[in-house]
């Protein structure tokens, strides 16, 4: 036993795994910060809200352990069936899932709620890492095997976003193509493509404006401008962007931010955690862990560049550019220069069904760093 531990902590990466459990821990004692009642002076009692991220981490640190020591190859080869399970359990919520703040996403447990848009992050990374990655037999076929492959993968990649988009979930959605189009730019489809896409989804923007919900018309224009509806949609930007500022370069101290205890930013120990990051640690905390970060997605890069095989190459990609993605698009919505779009700040926000998943996906990521070539 005592042989077998020795042999895991010298083949597992200790500076990802680092960077995992101090953002984690970093996470816990933020929310511990953002739902302490106005006005208790102590961390004692515990508010309910670190109490159940307490647990959450408990189970995400066994997830992340049962990712480090499951070989990815079994994971790709259940990929069709992990898909399948992921587009079951969208339609399921659909129709009989929750609603909260307009949007139909989670399933309530008892009092536990389970958001299967995270789950269908694997699924979706794990079909395209298997469809881009699947070797071509004859040399002269593999020029044209690209095209008939991504075609599958936009496929694949089209209709659970089609279903996370309905629900509506847009961040989500928005997530799932990106991880994908990751994964085929390593995979060498030629940067046209992408560019021809992207030219004409730019092109039909303007005429896409007519399908979007009153709800997501107000986002955009509340992000353009987010003075229009200050006591309304632009109010948690603006909130969140005086809280920051308020930090100053050191902060106001640990549990002492007012704009964060008062509670005059909604969904501070979600969506907007990096509210109470940066109002309570100031500009010095908010580098720190964008340092943490930095680190944690270069070295999720450099084993995606030392891994074994193909597969273990784009799965590294696609789990990295995923995390990298949601981390960028969060802290762009805390101050302002993206639009809000609900998603957390991995690791660090509170919420179970995101902490679960993204410890998963990063046991994966160190379990192809376990296999990397010599």
């Amino acid at each position: 036993m005592l042989y077998r531990l020795r042999r895991f902590w010298e083949s597992v990466n200790k500076l990802t795994l680092a960077c995992v459990l101090i953002l984690m821990a970093a996470g816990w004692a933020l929310v511990l910060s953002a739902t302490l009642p106005p006005g208790q002076e102590t961390i004692l009692p515990l508010p309910q809200y670190a109490v159940k991220q307490a647990i959450w981490m408990s189970l995400a640190l066994l997830v992340l352990l049962a990712g480090v020591s499951a070989d990815y190859h079994v994971l790709l080869r259940l990929a069709p069936w992990i898909y399948g399970a992921g587009l079951m359990l969208l339609m399921l919520v659909l129709g009989v899932g929750i609603t909260s703040f307009g949007a139909r996403r989670w399933f309530a447990l008892g009092k536990v709620y389970a958001q299967p848009g995270e789950f269908v992050k694997l699924g979706v990374l794990l079909l395209t890492v298997r469809l881009a990655a699947a070797p071509v037999r004859v040399r002269s076929l593999r020029r044209s095997a690209w095209p008939r492959r991504l075609a599958t993968g936009v496929l694949a990649v089209g209709v659970p976003m089609a279903l996370v988009a309905s629900q509506p979930n847009l961040g989500t959605a928005l997530l799932l193509f990106l991880s994908a189009v990751a994964v085929w730019i390593v995979a060498g489809v030629p940067w046209g493509v992408f560019i021809t896409t992207a030219a004409a989804a730019s092109g039909a923007a303007p005429f896409l404006w007519a399908f979007l919900k009153d709800y997501q018309r107000a986002r955009i224009l509340n992000f353009l401008n987010p003075y229009r509806d200050p006591l309304g949609g632009g109010y948690s930007v603006i909130q969140s962007i005086m809280a920051i500022g308020s930090g100053g370069v050191f902060g106001k101290g640990y549990a002492n931010g007012t704009q964060n205890r008062l509670e005059y930013i909604p969904k501070h120990h979600t969506d907007f955690i990096g509210s109470v990051l940066g109002e309570e640690l100031g500009w010095v905390g908010c580098c720190a862990l964008l340092v943490v970060y930095l680190f944690l997605y270069l070295e999720g890069f450099r084993i995606a560049h030392r891994a074994r095989d193909t597969a273990g190459a784009y799965l590294a990609v696609g789990i990295t550019s995923l995390l990298a993605a949601q981390t960028v698009i969060n802290l762009g919505m805390n101050v302002g220069i993206m639009p809000v779009t609900g998603l957390p700040l991995p690791l660090l926000s509170y919420g179970g069904s995101s902490l679960l998943i993204n410890a998963g996906l990063l046991g994966i990521l160190l379990n192809i760093g376990r296999q990397e070539r010599r």
